[in-house]
């Protein structure tokens, strides 16, 4: 840890939040985890996109969407071996795949929303 500069650490830092499989995560908890999910899953991906948003101000865009396609790629490749869904209606009418990589979108969108208002305000 000693030979690690602080710039080395903190693109590793990054590099490992922006990889968190959020939208996995947020239908695991909303599925498998809690009775009532979708609150704590909500919280959860809503900070995760305010910190992956501030977290990403210095990274350039393209190594942000490189880095999402493979976050939503973990995410989909876990939620075909983890996630079972409660009921045969869960995540129709289009399938779980879908809604993950949506999720995924949806949390893609997010961070870059964060990002461009806290790199105006950071300016």
């Amino acid at each position: 840890m000693k030979n690690i500069s602080k710039a080395s650490f903190i693109k590793l830092f990054n590099l490992i939040i922006l990889l968190i499989p959020m939208s996995f995560l947020f239908h695991y908890i909303e599925t498998s985890i809690s009775t009532n999910g979708s609150i704590l899953a909500f919280l959860g991906t809503f900070l995760f996109m305010i910190l992956g948003g501030i977290v990403s101000m210095k990274i350039k865009i393209n190594f942000i969407v490189i880095i999402s396609f493979l976050s939503n790629l973990l995410s989909m490749i876990l939620g075909r071996r983890m996630i079972i869904s409660p009921n045969q209606s869960w995540f129709n009418p289009f399938g779980m795949n879908f809604a993950i990589v949506f999720t995924g979108i949806i949390i893609f969108i997010g961070i870059l929303i964060i990002r461009f208002f806290a790199r105006k305000v950071l300016k």
